[in-house]
């Protein structure tokens, strides 16, 4: 038997339906009906809304912000990427290699020119194909370039 409490609580509710029938006649309580609604179209036409090229356009910002910018929920976003052909976000993939250009400009060497054209055309080709690695060369580059940070970092204060 429900508490007077409980009663109270339940009788408080907003749009409530009595179930006599389960009652027998006996002491009716009446219960909430939750309304479970399927989902709507509307998303699903944001959905199908979202072509590879809508898509394509954001993959130089978090997929968060993306999903923002597009209107849809993260979850959404990532299900039409999967739907598209696209396995993971390429965001990390770009960040990593316009930081490697910028290092590289950074470093500005003579003949330095083709390294950042390489890049560049890596970058480019991951925005094309997200499904795309980054090349081996790229890579030891990216070391390369992290090694020479930590060296000019340690000769700058002074760490042998």
């Amino acid at each position: 038997m429900a508490s007077s409490n409980t009663i109270r609580r339940i009788y408080a509710m907003k749009d409530v339906y009595p179930i006599s029938d389960i009652t027998d006649g006996v002491n009716p309580i009446h219960v909430q009906v939750g309304s479970q609604t399927p989902p709507s179209n509307r998303i699903r036409s944001k959905r199908a809304a979202l072509t590879y090229n809508h898509v394509a356009e954001k993959f130089t910002m978090p997929i968060s912000v993306a999903a923002k910018e597009l209107g849809v929920s993260t979850s959404t976003l990532k299900y039409r990427c999967r739907e598209l052909g696209i396995p993971y976000w390429p965001y990390l993939k770009i960040k990593s290699l316009a930081t490697l250009e910028s290092s590289v400009l950074g470093f500005a060497r003579a003949g330095s020119q083709h390294i950042i054209r390489h890049i560049r055309e890596e970058m480019e080709a991951i925005m094309d194909n997200p499904t795309l690695k980054i090349s081996d060369e790229t890579k030891d580059l990216r070391y390369r370039m992290y090694e020479l940070k930590k060296k000019m970092k340690r000769k700058a204060t002074g760490a042998v």
